[in-house]
């Protein structure tokens, strides 16, 4: 009996000496043309180095890993510019290895707007190249003197071309659009402006602005926004009606289309 549980005890110590000489480092990130370069450690023994095997997406690394320092060249595994991948670093307990570029982790902004176009419908569609992460698209237009956010559209990223729409409302004359990401370190990259020349009817506003009491009606649809006399933005939207029943009395600044007039509450 005593025999038995002695080699019980042996088993038990040689399975969890087994399972706590190695540990895994898990690196993910998206492919940008960029290799990893890892800190390796020797061991105490002085005769092997703490990492002992690399994998990319689950497959071998056979490139030379046993050295103080190595590179882990992501084009080994055939990624392309854009895809996501997962790298598994496996190395002995009780040492740790360290990447010295975590940054090439992180997606920055690389993207390529190659074509786009305003359609009659009044939706705003571009097609981009190059996106090297899953960074939101911010999309602006110039209006009333100044550059105003109309929506945000989640990057796919990946490799290849991809197609993004947004409705906007143009006004008769000159419309400039511009589209920018914000990458991890919070930098803004700029698309050119896109520019439209359109011809349509000037929107008219049905309401008599010298007295209005609950609302403003335009002809159709447009943008709009209510200042104070402070310069304060009271109401922002689109439509062809403004509430603006819960305004106090004075007088105030109406921006539509590419607009601007004075109106009085009363």
């Amino acid at each position: 009996m005593k025999i038995y549980t002695s080699i019980i005890i042996v088993m038990l110590i040689l399975i969890t000496g087994t399972k706590a000489v190695s540990s895994d480092m898990i690196l993910k990130g998206i492919y940008q043309g960029k290799d990893l370069y890892i800190m390796n450690p020797m061991l105490d023994a002085g005769e092997e180095y703490c990492v002992y095997e690399v994998l990319i997406n689950n497959e071998k690394y056979n490139e030379v890993i046993n050295s103080s320092a190595f590179r882990i060249s992501l084009d080994y595994a055939g990624l392309q510019f854009g895809q996501e991948y997962v790298v598994t670093i496996r190395h002995h307990e009780f040492c740790t290895p360290k990447l010295v570029n975590p940054e090439v982790l992180k997606p920055l902004c690389t993207y390529e707007i190659i074509s786009h176009e305003l359609g009659y419908d009044n939706v705003l569609r571009f097609i981009t190249a190059n996106e090297s992460g899953k960074l939101t698209f911010y999309v602006e237009e110039f209006r009333w003197g100044k550059w105003l956010e109309i929506g945000q559209l989640p990057g796919e990223g990946g490799p290849g071309n991809r197609s993004y729409s947004i409705k906007t409302y143009p006004f008769n004359g000159e419309n400039r659009f511009r589209i920018y990401q914000i990458d991890h370190l919070k930098r803004k990259f700029y698309s050119d402006e896109i520019v439209y020349k359109v011809n349509k009817e000037p929107i008219r506003i049905m309401t008599k602005l010298s007295s209005v009491s609950k609302e403003i009606v335009f002809s159709e649809n447009t943008s709009y926004e209510v200042i104070n006399e402070f310069g304060e933005e009271m109401i922002t939207g689109v439509g062809n009606v403004v509430n603006v029943s819960k305004l106090n009395k004075g007088q105030y600044f109406l921006n539509y289309e590419n607009e601007y007039t004075l109106f009085i509450k009363r």
